[in-house]
């Protein structure tokens, strides 16, 4: 590993299980089942969830992911019923300043009768009710309540309130938040069935911004700290049309996805965009907007590295669409790779790469595989020239996927690969 990764890779004043972005996933699921199983046994001490990590690296993103996870969710002892994913609330409590931010405007309420029914009512407001019929009850006095923010959730249902960066808050501001991380519950209002309290926070013990947490808080949330991981990341960086030169000098330099100071993925990520205006980095005349840009966003050690992966090893990795369309060429440049070159090595190190591209196409939502593209991804596996060990882990994250009976589809009628997915699983 490289030594200018060292600082950055330590997780000092991180908490919980170091997870990749894939058992993030699980880690919330579990989470959100139990305040799942305290709503229903009547108990308002559901528990907040944090995810820290470094900052880049797509916390964030994984969280908001969600809206698009199918849930089944039920209320009040109706039959379950799938929703088509959580709806996220994001808020970025670093930004307030005050407790009325979170508490809402204060307002002053009368109580009003009609009848056998009474309602407290903003005293602003209360001549239109007089219209309707109702008479205001003196003897109750006057009230001050809250009118909540607008960003409080306010329907039942999977829902999720996103607390960004949440360490980056004031103290106040923390210290004031700390009754609704466990009750779920500030005095002015309550969320609603079905909603859970995710946190986002930075390493309280390095080089970041951030106001210390105390036992007591921590001892409101579940913690888990994301761990970047080049493999999922070139997952979202496909769905995302980060540009795969890019994506591929990332699978081929994982030690080199978080630096000292600015490489991480997030600026990874931007660098790729504007890599789409660069079709061709060995043009003399590109050479030099290349470094700019890199530089303008990442360490120079990442650039200088990644000019010379663009200028010498590229074009080595097949790009899935090519694998995809069975070109001719393939199997042929695959048994190069695996020849020994002029220093005795084989390149498993590409192949290793092609693969991974190749499962981060596949496995994109919107990929529905024609019969031929089935066909040719199965000859690909199967080709003699893939590392056993590759085509074995390959057969392995498909059949993990989540949306595992659409993954099938790329491996049926293949005896190989069905013993492979059943060794597996």
């Amino acid at each position: 590993m490289s030594p200018v990764n060292e600082k950055d890779l330590t997780y000092e004043g991180c908490y919980g299980s170091k997870l990749g972005y894939d058992h993030l996933d699980d880690f919330m699921d579990e989470c959100f089942q139990a305040n799942i199983d305290a709503e229903k046994a009547g108990s308002d001490e559901r528990f907040s969830t944090c995810v820290w990590g470094h900052s880049g690296i797509g916390k964030t993103a994984k969280i908001k992911q969600r809206a698009s996870y199918p849930v089944m969710w039920a209320t009040n002892g109706d039959e379950p019923k799938e929703y088509p994913g959580q709806k996220v609330y994001n808020v970025p409590i670093a930004q307030m300043e005050e407790m009325g931010d979170l508490h809402g405007m204060p307002d002053k309420h009368v109580e009003m009768g009609k009848g056998d029914k009474r309602q407290w009512v903003p005293a602003d407001i209360i001549m239109g009710w007089q219209k309707e019929g109702w008479d205001v009850i003196a003897s109750s006095g006057i009230r001050t309540m809250y009118a909540p923010p607008d960003w409080v959730p306010r329907e039942p249902g999977p829902s999720i309130l996103l607390l960004d960066d949440w360490n980056r808050a004031s103290g106040r501001i923390i210290k004031g938040i700390m009754q609704l991380l466990q009750n779920y519950a500030m005095v002015s209002w309550k969320l609603p069935p079905g909603c859970n309290i995710v946190l986002t926070g930075n390493p309280d013990e390095q080089d970041y911004l951030v106001t210390s947490i105390d036992s007591a808080i921590l001892t409101r949330i579940r913690s888990a700290t994301l761990v970047h991981d080049a493999k999922e990341w070139a997952v979202w960086a496909q769905g995302a049309g980060i540009d795969s030169r890019l994506i591929n000098f990332v699978l081929s330099y994982p030690e080199m996805m978080v630096g000292p100071e600015r490489t991480n993925p997030r600026t990874l990520a931007e660098f790729g965009r504007s890599l789409k205006r660069i079709p061709d980095v060995k043009a003399k005349e590109n050479q030099q907007k290349f470094m700019m840009m890199g530089n303008s966003l990442l360490d120079e050690d990442t650039v200088r590295t990644a000019m010379v992966f663009f200028e010498r090893d590229v074009e080595m990795v097949i790009e899935p669409e090519q694998i995809l369309a069975g070109e001719d060429w393939i199997e042929a440049k695959v048994k190069k790779l695996m020849k020994a070159d002029g220093r005795g090595e084989k390149r498993v190190d590409v192949i290793g790469v092609i693969c991974d591209r190749l499962f981060a196409y596949v496995v994109q939502p919107d990929i529905d595989p024609k019969k031929n593209q089935i066909e040719n991804f199965q000859k690909f596996v199967t080709m003699e020239g893939v590392p056993e060990d590759l085509r074995h882990n390959l057969c392995l994250r498909v059949a993990r996927v989540r949306d595992n009976g659409r993954m099938q589809k790329w491996i049926m009628h293949n005896k190989l690969l069905t013993k492979m997915i059943m060794d597996v699983v």
